[in-house]
């Protein structure tokens, strides 16, 4: 955990991203699976899929709790409409930049996965594509100009997901 003194928060002190990001996921899952529904169409995964979509759910679980565990002891906001006030680099943020979003996308590939879901699953690409557009670059262009070169010697290090 890099602590990086800045000034006092400004309204402006953020990184205007599209909207929080759980509800991009939500948005995208829930559209998948009303597609799913009409389409009356969905894979039947018994035995080895069924366990690994549960799996990949579990490990996407884990990593956020993890990831969540060093925000709040960095004493820094989670919600990412406030100001970011610690640039976190250690515990999931040694191996990927967004450990949050990877555990995200885990989730969810997780559960279609474990219930055959092929629309659900097929929706995961644009919702990547708007989480990339709408909030990664957004919040990146944000913690450049808030950290500097702390955060371009991280950023050169650290893996944008993996």
């Amino acid at each position: 955990m890099t602590e990086i003194p800045t000034a006092p928060p400004t309204e402006a002190d953020s990184p205007e991203v599209l909207t929080f990001p759980p509800v991009i996921y939500a948005t995208f899952f829930i559209i998948g699976i009303i597609t799913d529904r009409a389409l009356s169409h969905s894979i039947e995964f018994f035995g080895f899929p069924h366990r690994a979509g549960w799996a990949l759910a579990v490990v996407g679980f884990l990593i956020v709790g993890w990831a969540v565990t060093r925000f709040v002891k960095a004493k820094t906001h989670i919600y990412v409409r406030n100001p970011a006030t610690t640039l976190v680099s250690d515990g999931p943020y040694r191996f990927s930049r967004n450990p949050m979003y990877l555990a995200a996308t885990l989730l969810y590939a997780g559960v279609a996965i474990a219930y055959g879901k092929t629309a659900t699953l097929a929706l995961l690409i644009p919702c990547l594509v708007v989480m990339h557009y709408g909030v990664i670059t957004r919040e990146e262009r944000y913690l450049d100009g808030k950290f500097g070169d702390a955060y371009r010697t991280y950023r050169a290090k650290v893996r944008r997901w993996l």
